[in-house]
């Protein structure tokens, strides 16, 4: 009997946490799209920092409430993370020296953020 109820109980705490994973991702959902804005250099911490050319954009995707960006003025990397149902989001991958993590919010369509890395900082921002 006791263990009957165990698996009971197990499988109801599997089940709230799946119903709770599925709301926050449905939830993040509503940020689905692809977002492009410029970056712009803000600042040099060692090193040699790359300013992005003039009018470049660069692509953010959010899909199933995980976020992607390519970062290429300074290393090939895609950064990965994922966002909140409030539109804050991080998104980090590892680099040659270091790690990178981009921060930032989605608020009305617009997204801005900015991206750190040990040698550089930079801002994201969507362009309409």
């Amino acid at each position: 009997m006791k263990l009957s109820v165990l698996k009971g109980l197990s499988l109801g705490a599997l089940l709230a946490a799946g119903v709770a994973s599925l709301a926050r991702a449905q939830g993040a959902a509503q940020f689905d799209g692809q977002y492009t804005g410029e970056l712009r250099l803000a600042r040099t911490f060692s090193g040699d920092c790359t300013e992005p050319p003039f009018g470049a954009l660069y692509p953010l995707t959010i899909a199933g409430g995980e976020v992607r960006f390519p970062y290429l003025p300074r290393f090939a990397t895609t950064l990965r993370g994922t966002i909140r149902q409030d539109g804050l989001f991080r998104a980090t991958a590892r680099a040659r020296k270091g790690v990178v993590q981009m921060t930032g919010r989605i608020q009305g369509g617009n997204v801005t953020a900015s991206i750190v890395s040990s040698s550089c900082a930079y801002t994201f921002q969507t362009r309409n």
